[in-house]
């Protein structure tokens, strides 16, 4: 994930946060483990605390389980748009011990980040919480489908989804190709710029697409601020964007958008290849930010965009 506002404690910053050793202490770790392996019966009310934990929870045990979610998850999960509508499942504004607590779950999923001592008050009332694992690569999208699909307790789901995913991840890196592209990933909410380099989704996503993360090869690790005289000496072939989010601006402003339009419309940036040529890629908010296994979703929409910009670099230097 990319360094985003954080909204309240439900909200989800980038899919790539450092692994849950250094979110939360040694123990977090191991609280993996604790949960999935000591649920006794299958969960029939489920708390989904984060938009990586929507994305498992409707994948695994569908929306008739799942009884809460934050809401702003719902932006960034695969209820996007609100399809399918939830109209059964209450939302709560921040990962707190009294909301979640009044929708009476048997199971909580949260990411690593989120508050641990909420997480304490859930456990002490007997309530079993689930940690997913941290999302950096397709491996670990994977691992959280294997994670949450043994404490959701429908071995059929499970199955489906895991052949699912190998599936169409065989089949992205059955297609890929060393592209002569070299990009980065770029996101500005009005202040600083940042981008991503290694141990990130974004340079898991550009890699299996055959793209050189010119980030990643400078060294850098995880996320970093990047300047416009950064973006001019380094000068990429494409720039990766959020789209803006079709519900509009939320408290923290522009949530999506904001980039492509700075990329657009600062005066110093317009000698960049990616702005002059149109090279400026986007994807869907919630992918772009996803550190779910929706990361095999995101990989086949951003192949998909960057084979519309090749063909459109071709047809111009055929002419």
């Amino acid at each position: 994930m990319f360094l985003i506002p954080l909204l309240s404690a439900a909200w989800r910053p980038w899919g790539v946060l450092a692994p849950c050793a250094l979110a939360l202490g040694l123990s977090a770790c191991s609280r993996v483990e604790e949960a999935s392996a000591g649920a006794g019966g299958r969960p029939e009310r489920i708390v989904a605390a984060s938009a990586t934990a929507v994305d498992l929870v409707v994948t695994l045990a569908g929306l008739e389980r799942m009884v809460g979610v934050p809401a702003q998850a719902l932006e960034y999960s695969v209820l996007h748009e609100g399809r399918p509508e939830p109209r059964a499942i209450a939302r709560f504004e921040a990962y707190l011990a009294e909301p979640v607590l009044a929708l009476r779950p048997d199971l909580v999923v949260i990411d690593p980040w989120q508050a641990p001592e909420t997480t304490a008050q859930l456990r002490a009332t007997g309530i079993l919480v689930l940690t997913l694992p941290s999302v950096r690569n397709f491996s670990d999208a994977r691992q959280a489908l294997v994670v949450a699909g043994d404490a959701l307790k429908d071995a059929e789901l499970s199955a489906r989804a895991l052949a699912d995913f190998d599936r169409r991840l065989e089949a992205l890196r059955a297609r890929s190709r060393q592209r002569e592209l070299r990009g980065l990933a770029y996101s500005n909410f009005g202040g600083a710029g940042s981008t991503a380099g290694r141990d990130t989704t974004i340079d898991a996503l550009f890699e299996v697409l055959g793209i050189e993360n010119q980030i990643a090869q400078r060294g850098t690790v995880g996320h970093a601020g990047i300047s416009f005289e950064d973006l001019l000496a380094l000068d990429p072939d494409l720039i990766l964007v959020s789209e803006p989010l079709r519900m509009g601006e939320g408290p923290s402003g522009d949530r999506g958008g904001a980039a492509e339009r700075i990329l657009r419309g600062e005066p110093s940036l317009a000698g960049l290849r990616a702005v002059r040529e149109e090279r400026i890629v986007t994807l869907p908010a919630w992918l772009f930010a996803t550190g779910s296994h929706e990361l095999v979703t995101a990989a086949e929409e951003l192949a998909r965009r960057v084979g519309q910009l090749e063909a459109r670099l071709a047809e111009r230097q055929a002419r």
